[in-house]
């Protein structure tokens, strides 16, 4: 298994420039084992949280962040490196690039 680069994925889904502009995204980290984008626009979901897993595909994990709770609403695990902004955009309704 390879280490999460939290950088890496964030280019995998087009760049913090991309992603700050077309959706207000926000990053957070947790060391190396999760990526945590906080993004505007989307009533369903305003937090995704992605992880390497144990046969280097990605999990995420798509919910609600409120006041001190995050609600969990949808799981999409075994996630190939190409797929993450696809499933973002259809997840979501969000796109993240013109």
């Amino acid at each position: 298994m390879r280490d999460f680069d939290p950088v890496v994925t964030i280019n995998q889904m087009g760049g913090q420039g991309k992603l700050r502009a077309m959706v207000g995204a926000e990053f957070y980290t947790n060391g190396t084992q999760k990526l945590t984008i906080r993004f505007k626009g989307s009533r369903k979901y305003n937090t995704l949280e992605i992880t390497l897993n144990f046969m280097d595909l990605y999990n995420m994990r798509f919910g609600q962040v409120g006041k001190n709770s995050f609600k969990e609403k949808k799981v999409i695990e075994d996630v190939y490196n190409d797929m993450l902004k696809p499933i973002f955009e259809q997840t979501t309704g969000l796109y993240l690039s013109l």
